[in-house]
């Protein structure tokens, strides 16, 4: 039996077994619902572990949720009618001015997805969650039933009490009476404030998008406070800055941070190094005149030509990185996965090139 490039890849990551997936897809064909639902029923793998790989392959952010709750947030109503939630695959959760965060489940219709979003002129910004939470949001937000099997799974998941407050939650919410939508005008704000605060997913989400937004004052001041962190203060301090400026994906923090892999403790050169390998996509080692040299190099290109230098690298994980980034800043996908033989790889890193030189004509 073949299948599918999703349960595929999950194969290749080791997070489950081929014989898992091949029960998975056949219980997907007689019972509906998605891989991710197939899986968890079958107990092939754990939540979190299924989701954080599932969030990788398809390029798109976990959702910071709790565990042991889903979002109900009712004022969404007024952004998203229930049936267009269903049939995309996404729910509403908040939203920033023009920006909508949706919760989507794994098999989502993206390209519906963006279809909608242009109508509508806002951007959408999603996050994962199973397939099974998605149900629940559902249930919470617009009433809309939950089959058996998906309650039984969320009370596996989440507990029994937990899954019936989800039931008794969606059962008496009333879409006849929508919640005002708050307004919340500055969205650099609100995200520079959840870099700053919020908890360890959340500040890397805040992060994340922060990374589309580089050249605003605001970010490049806070890149500066990052960077005068990762030099002067203590060694966890430090690490952490250098953790938070790998995330916000801001080139121009790359020579500072060079010059931190020597003359500081053995933990700030290592995160420098780390968060190096990140930015650039490219592999160093732990020497600061090998990186500055690259820099003068590779410094005045745009961080996207790292990224499709990066698809071509010798190590997989580096490979991983750079498509990741990719798909995440165009939303496309070329038929590249990291560990196809190398002239499949090329062939696919030939149409990421062709996209980015046409992208580049348009402007023109």
């Amino acid at each position: 039996m073949s299948l599918s490039d999703v349960a595929a890849a999950l194969v290749r990551r080791g997070v489950i077994t081929r014989q898992s997936a091949i029960e998975a897809e056949r219980r997907r064909k007689l019972y509906g619902g998605g891989l991710d639902t197939a899986l968890l029923e079958l107990q092939a793998t754990d939540e979190e572990t299924l989701t954080t790989h599932l969030a990788e392959i398809i390029g798109i952010p976990l959702a910071p949720l709790p565990l042991d709750t889903a979002p109900s947030n009712l004022a969404a109503r007024e952004w998203m009618d229930g049936s267009t939630a269903l049939k995309l695959g996404i729910a509403p959760r908040a939203k920033l001015g023009d920006v909508l965060d949706v919760l989507a489940r794994p098999d989502h219709d993206h390209d519906g997805m963006v279809a909608w979003a242009e109508e509508r002129s806002v951007l959408v910004e999603p996050t994962l969650i199973c397939e099974v939470r998605f149900r629940g949001v559902l249930h919470t937000l617009y009433g809309i039933p939950m089959a058996p099997r998906y309650l039984a799974l969320l009370a596996r998941l989440v507990g029994t009490t937990s899954a019936r407050s989800v039931v008794r939650d969606g059962a008496t919410a009333d879409p006849r009476t929508p919640t005002p939508v708050a307004e919340i005008v500055d969205r650099i704000e609100t995200l520079l404030a959840a870099a700053r605060l919020g908890d360890p997913p959340a500040r890397r989400t805040a992060l994340r998008r922060l990374s589309r937004h580089v050249q605003e004052p605001r970010v490049i001041a806070f890149r500066h406070a990052l960077l005068k962190k990762a030099e002067q203060a203590d060694t966890a301090i430090a690490v952490s800055a250098l953790a938070c400026l790998a995330d916000l994906r801001d080139k121009n923090a790359v020579p500072a941070i060079a010059e931190l892999l020597e003359g500081r403790s053995q933990e700030v050169a290592v995160a420098a190094y780390e968060a190096l390998v990140t930015l650039t996509c490219e592999d160093l080692g732990p020497r600061t005149k090998r990186w500055m040299e690259w820099w003068d190099r590779m410094g005045s290109k745009p961080r996207v030509e790292w990224l499709l230098e990066g698809l071509a690298h010798r190590t997989p994980e580096i490979r991983l990185l750079a498509s990741s980034d990719l798909h995440e800043i165009s939303h496309e996908y070329f038929g590249y996965h990291h560990d196809l033989p190398e002239r499949d790889r090329e062939e696919a890193r030939q149409r990421w090139i062709a996209w980015w030189q046409n992208k580049n004509a348009s402007r023109g």
